[in-house]
């Protein structure tokens, strides 16, 4: 008999019978939910995929994902390595001055996984003797120049400083403002010519992501100096990481207020059937099975939210690449300094504990709600109003 009541009374929760306002209440609590957890989820997927991209493309741009400092090491085989020569250095425009990480690369550095994460924007076919380098978009804003176009460069060693002219070859945009601003691209053979003692030299490795830690361990095994882009980059890489912590943990607090919303909705069901709530007290039913079939009633409607919402904030983020490269084309100021051209990196172990945080504080905050309303049903109850 309980059972059935129970069952009774979950379905008139649900609107499933009954009237239509409660059924349009019902609609409009999941809709709420579900927006909501949308929203959560999108901002959750965004700074994720935004954060990895960037960490991402600084390591194979700036400076590989694993670097290593011994001069001889195999670029060919069973690691995808590059030799590189870095050094500092100062460029002169007719307007201005920038320094400038220059970076002497081979002609199959650019190939590979660091195909797709520059995108040439102008270059110059003309032939030169001077060295050719290859400069950004915001650089070349900032000194003011273009391709074809010849400037002063200054590097070397605190003994020695040796300017030359240079001639701009092409200019690229990686997308990532704050990584391009510094970064110029030349000949490595050029460079040495140049620099002299002044370049150093490393060789670049690319792996995946979250292959680093485990290719870095058996190099090391293998008697080499090994670093990870992190490394060399600390404050970069410790910045990415507090943003998606920090992140995380608003968004998972939010959720955790989210589930407090639904305490109103079971008070409602409460409200709605305080005369057969009384009417089954004194028949004999227990307050626990009636607040049994109210929580169960209420975790049915969250769960549903929960589902479209996280199926709605994944689709929405699919939406971005989309969208994004409309805002950089846009070139406003305030979002100058991020990446908006990534990939969608879907955190789902995140989006779970974000839905498990949802269900827990629903699952407390109704019982507790449900505890105070069922009290309060007393015989007065059945008049009415």
């Amino acid at each position: 008999m309980s059972n059935e009541v129970a069952a009774l009374l979950i379905r008139r929760s649900l609107g499933l019978i009954g009237n239509m306002a409660s059924r349009r209440r019902i609609l409009l609590q999941i809709l709420l939910i579900a927006l909501s957890v949308t929203a959560l989820v999108f901002a959750l997927v965004f700074v994720t995929s935004m954060s990895d991209a960037i960490a991402n493309k600084y390591a194979l741009i700036n400076s590989g994902h694993l670097i290593v400092h011994d001069r001889s090491f195999p670029t060919s085989g069973s690691y995808d390595s590059y030799r590189v020569g870095t050094t500092y250095g100062l460029l002169y425009s007719k307007e201005t001055t920038a320094m400038v990480f220059l970076k002497g690369v081979e002609d199959t550095y650019f190939s590979g996984k660091r195909k797709d994460e520059l995108v040439m924007l102008e270059e110059s076919g003309e032939s030169t003797t001077l060295m050719k380098v290859m400069i950004s978009k915001s650089l070349a804003r900032t000194l003011n120049v273009h391709p074809g176009e010849n400037l002063a460069l200054m590097i070397g060693t605190e003994k020695t400083v040796r300017p030359t002219l240079v001639r701009i070859g092409s200019i690229y945009d990686s997308g990532y403002k704050e990584l391009d601003e510094m970064l110029v691209f030349t000949d490595l053979s050029s460079l040495i010519r140049l620099g002299g003692e002044s370049v150093s030299f490393h060789h670049e490795i690319l792996v995946e992501m979250d292959q680093i830690e485990k290719v870095r361990d058996r190099l090391i095994a293998e008697g080499y100096q090994v670093t990870t882009w992190s490394d060399e980059a600390p404050q970069i890489a410790s910045n990415l990481i507090t943003s998606k912590e920090v992140t995380f943990i608003i968004i998972s607090i939010i959720g955790l207020l989210l589930g407090y919303a639904t305490s109103e909705l079971a008070r409602q069901m409460v409200e709605d059937d305080k005369r057969q709530i009384t009417l089954l007290l004194l028949l004999g039913a227990r307050r626990r099975m009636l607040g049994f079939s109210y929580l169960l009633s209420v975790l049915i409607v969250t769960i549903i939210a929960l589902i479209f919402g996280i199926a709605g904030g994944i689709l929405l983020s699919y939406g971005m690449p989309k969208v994004l490269p409309l805002i950089e084309r846009q070139s406003f100021s305030l979002f100058s300094f991020y990446l908006l051209r990534f990939p969608i990196a879907i955190p789902i172990k995140r989006i779970l504990i974000l839905g498990a945080l949802v269900m827990l504080s629903s699952a407390a905050a109704v019982f507790f709600s449900l505890n105070r309303a069922l009290r309060k049903q007393t015989v007065s109850s059945l008049a009415f109003d």
